[in-house]
């Protein structure tokens, strides 16, 4: 049987959700080539890894969270979230002293791979049920994160920084319900979003470039200090970003359709293909083959990006990194004793 469709309950998977992921996914592993290629420091290469800096993983962020909406298992997120982190920071770490970059083994701060996501997630899901009471979280929560940038203990350390400046997209999608999706997708006037998006897009990246603001802003690594920027500087912009963002959320729920086509089912799979890519890209990067004349241009890092994206979430993938987790699951953790009546955990991560 297909999914239902988000109409039929909040908590849903839709062929739309699919749809957001892939793209999102698309542009997590396009956008890590990118900048792998800035070493050329090319002006459209910049332009357009700021560009999709601003909103990529805030958008993630807002998707997972409307995502865990169902009652959360922790045992479930320890090996669903802590066990890649430490397997995916590790194998990071590997192959970039392989390659002979020097990389300190600190797995509390994860900067340096793509693993902090997973910390976040794991550390959200931890809190979501009880923050998400509180009366107008989504608006203190950045007003949170815009007084943390003031301050230099949230930083790279447990990734503090970025688990509350992110913190408002995932509590935003957590709360979205699903008759939101329905009347923005039914609004006839949803498409002025597009202009929108695409005149903050080129303007915004246009400012920082043109001012010499580093990027770093929209990763959220630093306080605004850290960053080289004036406080007023640092609080406007994370306020931008989270315009940007919101828009750029907006727009994809409107406008992505709610139908399957032949990739869709690659929005299934985003787990091993976040887990697996960025490793792949610093191997490659080392050997230096990013920069082949055909593959070190925007239009060969697209075809690039597809075809990791089509390898690493293909079925035979997606079963071999589920196998191995499952694997080392078994070797860590005692067998739980099964339990009949309840639902399953995963009821929301399977086909119906």
């Amino acid at each position: 049987m297909g999914r239902k469709k988000y109409e039929d309950r909040d908590l849903p998977y839709s062929y739309l959700i699919d749809n957001i992921k892939l793209l999102l996914i698309f542009l997590v592993v396009f956008n890590h080539l990118i900048a792998m290629a800035l070493i050329r420091q090319s002006a459209v290469y910049k332009h357009v890894w700021y560009a999709i800096t601003i909103f990529h993983m805030p958008a993630f962020v807002f998707v997972s969270g409307y995502l865990s909406k169902h009652p959360q298992n922790q045992m479930k997120n320890f090996r669903n979230l802590m066990m890649p982190y430490i397997l995916g920071y590790t194998m990071s770490w590997f192959v970039y002293n392989w390659n002979g970059q020097h990389m300190d083994y600190e797995l509390l701060r994860p900067s340096g791979t793509v693993m902090w996501y997973l910390l976040a997630l794991f550390f959200y899901r931890l809190t979501i049920e009880a923050l998400s009471k509180i009366r107008f979280v989504v608006l203190l929560s950045i007003v949170l994160a815009v007084w943390a940038g003031l301050r230099p203990e949230f930083s790279t350390y447990l990734s503090a920084s970025r688990i509350v400046v992110f913190f408002p997209f995932f509590v935003s999608g957590y709360l979205w319900r699903s008759e939101y999706t329905r009347i923005i997708r039914e609004f006839k006037g949803k498409w002025i979003l597009i202009p929108v998006t695409g005149v903050l897009l080129y303007s915004v990246p246009n400012y920082m470039l043109k001012h010499n603001l580093p990027v770093d802003l929209f990763r959220q690594n630093h306080s605004y200090q850290m960053s080289g920027v004036t406080m007023w500087e640092g609080i406007s912009l994370r306020i931008l970003m989270y315009v940007v963002s919101f828009i750029v959320i907006f727009l994809l729920f409107a406008i992505l359709p709610d139908r399957k086509h032949f990739l869709t089912f690659l929005g299934r799979n985003t787990m091993p293909i976040y887990f697996f890519h960025y490793p792949i890209l610093i191997v490659a990067n080392g050997l230096l083959l990013t920069q082949i004349s055909y593959v070190d241009t925007i239009w060969g890092n697209l075809a690039v990006s597809a075809v990791l994206v089509l390898v690493l979430g293909s079925p035979p993938v997606d079963w071999l990194y589920t196998k191995l987790m499952w694997l080392i699951g078994l070797i860590i953790f005692k067998k739980e004793k099964s339990r009949t009546g309840n639902l399953r955990d995963d009821e929301y991560d399977e086909e119906e």
